[in-house]
């Protein structure tokens, strides 16, 4: 395992994350500064994820096809100066431009920088995969915070600072650019990988695995705060420390969940972690206070956890595709799970928040159940992850 290269990935994606995590803080300050309806903001946010994550595969498939390293420093230099430009534009139609450019600059970046992780994780490469994952995780929580303090400081032209990092984290990703491409040569001399057959199956699979458990992520990110509010009557000025707690939460489990995984295989550690989802988030919605916030926390920690674990699973299943499969994991199942979000805020408007919150725990338990089927799960992994369970219904 190369960690200097690594490091420098895993800092690119730092990059990237940051304007992603800092793009839903910006648009209370757009709707001000240019009456934008909320039907517009809305528009904004569809334009981020199409372009981020539903047409990620396509990137991803160009990259196997060729040696594409240039799209690491190019990805994140359009996905930083993308969200930069924000400040700087003078209408609706050039917002969706700049974050048009940004999503396309993230969607660029993710898969060959995935597969690039993978070639220099080496034999570890749920840990690689946890180290580079942790700079997105890290960037995601960040960027609200960034966000503010530079508005706070120089308005909203202020992000046009963002180019001197854009530049700059470019500049220290290409200098790494022909180390990857060695560990891309050793790694290809040391692995043969034979054809195997329902590998398409069980990627599907996966797909809808990940999928469940991106639309639950994505429904707690949303309507936690909201639920915190309206039903456990908190402070709106604590919305942001909550997502703070889970986000921040989820980077030391991503953090713990490569070493683990190499260790005790990791399936039985996606079981684990999957197992746990639906009972603390159940334990979220039947508490108050602390305990409420320990159990939101442990939800963070279980379903952003085991990011980077799925991305390996899914390179696994297609070795001779790795920006493909890591688009896959990480762009298409981000989309479904974002449209997911959407209709779920449908029935929050029609039968409640809570009912809403409610639906997410039954997504997370059918992805557990779903993962019980995933082909090579031993037994004795799947009774562990049922011991859990059933502890932490105990514990209620």
């Amino acid at each position: 395992m190369n960690r200097r290269l690594l490091g420098v990935l895993s800092l690119g994606h730092l990059a990237v994350d940051v304007v992603a995590g800092a793009l839903p803080a910006i648009l209370p300050y757009l709707q001000r500064e240019f009456g934008l309806s909320y039907l517009m903001l809305g528009a904004v946010m569809m334009t981020s994820n199409v372009t981020s994550s539903i047409v990620q595969p396509v990137f991803g498939a160009v990259s196997d096809r060729a040696p594409a390293r240039y799209l690491l420093p190019v990805g994140v230099l359009l996905a930083v100066s993308g969200f930069a430009s924000l400040g700087m534009v003078g209408s609706f139609p050039m917002i969706l431009v700049g974050v048009a450019i940004s999503g396309i600059g993230s969607a660029i970046y993710h898969p060959e920088a995935s597969k690039s992780a993978h070639y220099v994780a080496g034999r570890r490469t749920a840990t690689g995969m946890s180290i580079f994952s942790v700079g997105g995780n890290v960037g995601t929580a960040l960027g609200p915070l960034l966000l503010t303090a530079l508005i706070g400081w120089g308005g909203l032209e202020a992000t046009r600072v963002l180019f001197v990092p854009a530049f700059a984290a470019a500049a220290v990703v290409m200098v790494v650019l022909p180390g990857i491409a060695r560990a891309q040569q050793e790694h290809r001399k040391r692995t043969l990988v034979p054809p195997q057959s329902g590998r398409r199956g069980t990627l599907t699979q996966l797909v809808v695995i990940v999928g469940l458990r991106a639309f639950v992520y994505g429904g707690l990110l949303t309507f936690a705060p909201l639920y915190a509010v309206n039903v456990l009557h908190a402070s709106v000025a604590g919305n942001g420390p909550l997502l703070f707690i889970v986000l921040a939460s989820g980077a030391v489990a991503t953090a713990l969940t490569g070493t683990i995984a190499d260790r005790f295989g990791k399936k039985p550690t996606l079981l684990v972690s999957f197992a746990l989802a639906p009972a603390t988030l159940t334990a979220y919605l039947l508490t108050t206070g602390p305990l409420a916030l320990i159990a939101l926390a442990l939800t963070g920690a279980c379903l952003i956890g085991t990011f980077a674990l799925t991305v390996v699973m899914g390179q696994e299943l297609l070795p001779h595709r790795l920006a493909l499969a890591s688009a896959l994991m990480i762009g298409l199942t981000t989309g479904i799970g974002g449209l997911g979000v959407a209709a779920l805020g449908r029935v929050a408007d029609l039968v409640g928040l809570a009912a809403a919150m409610w639906c997410l725990v039954a997504a997370a338990a059918a992805a557990f159940v779903l993962a019980l089927w995933l082909p090579g799960t031993a037994a004795r992994s799947a009774r562990l992850a049922a011991d859990v369970a059933g502890a932490g219904a105990l514990a209620r």
